[in-house]
């Protein structure tokens, strides 16, 4: 044996006796009941706080350390009875040179099954208070770190007022302290529990941090936060605790995840595609410089609401943390073309400055909403806009057009076809250059504005050849009332149509003002020549609930026999008519009309005759005058009321070259009449009557005009005609008087009244 390999020997056999012997002498100074008083010092006087512990060991090895179990830190009063802090098992980490001497000197913390609980409560305080020891010492113990270590460790936070509860998992973290420099590093996960504005989250978290505190740098060499699918890592440096260097990196590969993140009442209806976003932050911690650049990757996104969105989202722009800036975006909106450009100025109120194009084509609208769901629509759209100011107030400015559309699905009758439209935007107001098309045959032409994008108010001056009611309203299905579909629009203006037909009626030269709004057509005080006189009319539809519609009309010097034939199935009937008439119906067919029909009406015909008409006809024949197949008169005087297809007449006056007429009691749209009839015959009929009907008795008055009251029922085609008896008798006795001139001159009056004041 060599002497070196002696001396190394002898060397290894002294350290081995004095460590054999340094653990006698420690293990006779470390007695349990030395061990436990000195754990019940070190964490009394380091916390200040009454504590709890368990069972207390002594561990030997490479390092001897005092182990304590279940440690408990009560909860503070007024909090919930769960221990503010556990810990399964706490190590002290004894430095060995002193323990010889006899002196207590922890140089390591291990904290093993560490639970933190941290509350906070509806009066906004805290149950924490810092437990972390410091550099210390006690009367029989010194305090002088170079780690600690926590492993399997919990901390729970929950906010009774905002209802927040986060749990943060499995924390392994590892601290050292040398000289100036306190080092971090370790992993955790964070579980941020479901409430109102979130839902559940685990983010997975690791750091590698340093600091300096004679310096007071923090370096970060590494912070990630995982989140699936957002990963987000940070590294730099926090010189003094205040000057900014500190680089970021967000990364999103899926962000079809991320909707749940979104509250509920904006969240989209689809969001998918890529998101990366580098930033650098500077400045101080009172004053941040963020600068910062983001690309988007093939997203799709449909706003909430929408059935179809923007997909192939492509671009970049770069931001601050006041602005965005440098946008240079393109997408797709089915098979049209959209891009945008500009910036957002000031965030926290933002302004507006950005460019827009969008080349496409109506169909791309088509299911844009459930609303929209059964509308057909094509033609070529374009796009120019720019959009300045707040987003609480911005303005637009730009041009619009679409050639050669096909609009389908909105209520009409037949589609809206070679529509055009042009103009432009400026100023939050659009404004229609030139706007045409065609429904069916009808034709319009207008100029106009348009205000309020959001609920569009169009007003309009509109110039139409001809506009064909029943081509552009929809017929009632079998058994199912009539109903369209109300245009999201309020339309008003003015219109000049040169034909207009609808409800087998013929309008020329129609001038009126009009409004749509809520899907209701509202025309007020239009003018029209129509059954070849002038016409007045309202006329008030409901797209919604399209029964009942309403006509108030205003005639001078109208067509007797057109308007009759069609509002009161009256044929063979002319002459000329003024007067005051209202129309409230269900349905525009004939049949419809007859069966549906409730009106009024005040109205007076002059220089008429009666040609071939049945009713006329056979009663002057049932009186003894045959072969009176044409019956001039000078005038007759008419108030109606017409209730669900039955007219009630009331007091008509007609005077005739055969005599006066006074008629009161119902005719039937189905052609049934209950009429009853005074009338005064002049004398050469009366004595036709009176030789005719010798055995009648009536009053004959002193010109030798006789008056008979009769009653008329039946058919209005074939009529069955007697006498009023009854009223004869009255009248004969001097009870009845002849009220003819006296109603004649009262409705004759009434008409003008009306007429007057419209």
């Amino acid at each position: 044996m060599s002497r070196l390999l002696r001396i190394l020997l002898i060397t290894i056999g002294a350290i081995i006796v004095i460590m054999i012997a340094g653990y006698f002498l420690i293990k006779s100074y470390l007695t349990p009941k030395t061990v436990r008083n000195i754990a019940e010092k070190v964490v009394t006087e380091a916390l200040q706080y009454p504590i709890e512990i368990g069972q207390v060991g002594l561990r030997f090895g490479f390092r001897v350390g005092i182990t304590i179990d279940d440690v408990k830190i009560p909860n503070t009063k007024g909090f919930s009875r769960k221990p503010r802090i556990e810990i399964d098992r706490t190590t002290l980490n004894l430095k060995l040179l002193p323990l010889l001497r006899r002196r207590i000197v922890i140089s390591g913390l291990d904290f093993s099954g560490l639970k933190v609980n941290v509350e906070k409560n509806k009066q906004n305080k805290t149950n924490f208070a810092a437990v972390i020891p410091k550099e210390a010492q006690g009367s029989s113990w010194a305090l002088s770190l170079s780690s600690v270590t926590i492993s399997q460790g919990d901390v729970s936070y929950v906010d009774a007022m905002t209802k927040t509860e986060i749990k943060v998992k499995d924390i392994e973290q590892k601290i050292k302290f040398k000289g100036n420099t306190v080092s971090a590093s370790g992993k955790s996960t964070v579980y941020i529990l479901k409430n109102q504005r979130l839902p559940e989250m685990i983010v997975k978290v690791s750091n590698e941090i340093t600091y300096d505190t004679l310096k007071k740098d923090l370096q970060i060499k590494k912070l990630t936060a995982l989140y699936d699918p957002i990963d987000l890592s940070i590294d730099g440096t926090i010189s003094k605790l205040q000057k900014l260097d500190i680089n970021a990196k967000l990364k999103v590969d899926d962000i079809s995840k991320l909707p749940s993140l979104i509250p509920a009442d904006s969240r989209p209806e689809k969001l998918s595609g890529t998101l990366i976003a580098t930033c650098l932050v500077t400045g101080t911690t009172k004053k941040m410089v963020v600068a910062g650049n983001s690309v988007l990757k093939n997203v799709s996104y449909t706003p909430k609401g929408l059935n179809r969105g923007f997909t192939k989202i492509h671009g970049t722009f770069s931001f601050t943390s006041k602005a965005i800036k440098d946008i240079s975006l393109s997408a797709m909106f089915g098979n049209a073309i959209l891009e945008l450009s500009g910036a957002i100025n000031n965030l926290n109120s933002p302004t507006l400055n950005l460019k827009t194009k969008a080349v496409g084509d109506l169909q791309d609208l088509e299911m844009l909403t459930t609303d929209m769901k059964d509308m057909k629509m094509k033609g070529p759209l374009t796009l120019n806009l720019s959009i300045k100011g707040t987003t609480k107030k911005p303005s637009y400015n730009g041009d619009y057009k679409i050639n050669n559309g096909f609009i389908n699905g909105i209520g009409l009758a037949k589609p809206i076809s070679n529509f055009i439209i042009k103009g432009t935007i400026a100023n939050s107001v659009a404004r229609i250059s030139k706007c045409g098309g065609n429904i069916g045959h009808s034709d319009f032409s207008l100029t106009g504005k348009i205000t309020n994008f959001e609920k569009p108010i169009i007003e309009i001056n509109n110039t139409s050849h001809l506009i064909d009611l029943d081509e552009i309203l929809p017929k009632p299905e079998k058994n199912k009332q009539r109903q369209g579909k109300a245009v999201p629009v309020t339309l008003r203006g003015v219109t000049k149509i040169n034909t207009f037909n609808g409800a087998n009626m013929v309008f020329k030269n129609i001038n009126s003002s009009f409004t749509y709004e809520n899907g209701i057509i509202d025309l007020k005080n239009c003018t029209a020549d129509a059954f070849d006189g002038k016409v007045q009319f309202d006329l008030y539809y409901n797209i919604n609930s399209p029964e009942p519609y309403r006509i108030r009309t205003r005639m001078t010097s109208i067509s007797t026999k057109k308007i009759l034939k069609r509002f009161l199935n009256f044929e063979n009937l002319e002459g000329k008519l003024t007067g005051i008439s209202n129309f409230q119906g269900r349905g525009f067919s004939k049949k419809d009309v007859i069966a549906n029909l409730n009106a009024s009406a005040n109205v007076k015909l002059v220089k008429g005759v009666f040609r071939n008409f049945a009713l006329i006809t056979k009663l002057l024949a049932w009186l003894g005058m045959k072969d009176h197949k044409v019956v001039d008169f000078d005038d007759l005087v008419v108030n109606f009321n017409i209730d669900k297809g039955k007219t009630k007449v009331k007091d008509w006056a007609l005077s005739s070259k055969v005599g006066d007429f006074l008629t009161n009691g119902t005719i039937g749209l189905n052609g049934s009449v209950n009429l009853n009839v005074t009338a005064t015959l002049k004398k050469k009929y009366s004595n036709i009557v009176k030789k005719y009907h010798g055995e009648w008795i009536f009053p004959i008055d002193s010109k030798g005009q006789a008056t008979i009251d009769i009653r008329i029922t039946g058919k209005f085609s074939d009529p069955k005609f007697s006498l009023d008896k009854n009223k004869i008798k009255q009248r004969l006795k001097g009870r009845l008087k002849n009220e003819f001139d006296k109603k004649k001159k009262e409705w004759e009056s009434k008409i003008k009244d009306l007429l007057k004041g419209k």
